[in-house]
């Protein structure tokens, strides 16, 4: 399996709120049409005790069969068209391949 994490960067001028509003129902609908996903976890920043607003909106874990899937689907119209959606709204994102090392496992 084939992993890569991506931070979603926050418009600083959209409000929190309205920017996880769109990320949840305009993007996310965008995004789980990548081609040859096997897995998508999203994981939705939080304000933080003293109510400030997180500078990021959260990240995207996205899984592949393979890398060979990873980087065919990265050139594919449907990515474009996420990246696209993400650069029109003033948001950013920055992506990276991991290897999970869990050290506590959750479960």
């Amino acid at each position: 399996m084939y992993k890569m994490v991506i931070v979603i960067y926050r418009n600083p001028t959209v409000p929190f709120d309205e920017a996880i509003r769109w990320w949840t129902e305009e993007h996310f609908p965008i995004a789980k049409k990548i081609p040859k996903l096997i897995g998508y976890v999203v994981n939705i920043a939080q304000r933080e005790e003293d109510g400030k607003d997180p500078e990021i909106m959260g990240t995207d874990e996205i899984y592949f069969k393979s890398r060979e899937d990873a980087e065919s689907a990265y050139r594919s119209t449907e990515w474009a068209e996420s990246r696209a959606h993400t650069q029109a709204a003033g948001h950013r994102a920055s992506r990276c391949t991991v290897k999970e090392v869990r050290i506590i496992d959750p479960s």
